[in-house]
């Protein structure tokens, strides 16, 4: 009876559990203007699987979990904080999940490097690999360093941070040279939080996009 009662408990238990929402695109809000951006993540199905009584239902449940698409969910927001100043492209407001937070170049004349802030209080840099070239960043939140580059140095559609221990974060536009709709394939392992990826998504299309 015990043995019978530990596997329902550790059953239910597993089921019940809310999986991860994925990160899958990003695109602009108007299609003439790159001030404004919507995040998009998918979101798993969730079943009320308290009522399972053994393997067999649980089987079965899974099953019917495999015949509903995953859904696509607006889950957050990056925008121009000056909106109504020309020309001004260094300090930027963001939403993601419960998470708010800013994203600033750390010095106006220097856009080599940048800085996101939570208002939580994490803080993840962004700096050039190499002096006056845009197309590779390292990307840390002190305890974890990423490379984050362009596949292409004269075309900037394309983007991959790639590591042996953390798996890879691939970016690229729906369609070639235009940068108002972007997908996202987020294979990093959970250890990675989604800020540095957050960090990363900012980096390629503000750098794809023109000033306006």
């Amino acid at each position: 009876m015990k043995k019978h009662l530990f596997i329902f408990l550790f059953l239910a238990g597993f089921l019940t559990k809310t999986p991860a929402q994925t990160l899958s695109t990003i695109s602009s809000r108007w299609s003439d203007s790159f001030v404004e951006w919507e995040l998009y993540a998918i979101f798993p199905i969730e079943k009320d699987t308290t009522a399972v009584q053994d393997s067999l239902e649980m089987a079965e449940i899974e099953k019917e979990n495999e015949e509903y698409e995953p859904e696509e969910e607006l889950y957050g927001t990056l925008q121009l904080r000056w909106l109504n100043v020309k020309d001004d492209f260094s300090e930027w407001d963001f939403e993601l999940g419960d998470l708010r937070g800013t994203i600033k170049q750390r010095w106006k004349n220097d856009p080599e490097q940048w800085e996101l802030r939570t208002y939580d209080g994490e803080v993840v840099t962004m700096r050039t690999a190499w002096p006056r070239d845009l197309s590779e960043w390292r990307v840390t939140n002190n305890s974890t360093t990423l490379n984050f580059k362009s596949r292409w140095t004269n075309q900037l559609d394309e983007w991959i941070a790639d590591d042996k221990n953390f798996g890879t974060f691939y970016l690229h536009t729906l369609r070639m040279r235009d940068p108002r709709d972007w997908t996202i394939q987020d294979k990093f392992s959970s250890e990675i939080p989604e800020t540095m990826k957050l960090a990363m998504i900012f980096l390629a299309v503000f750098h794809a996009s023109p000033r306006q």
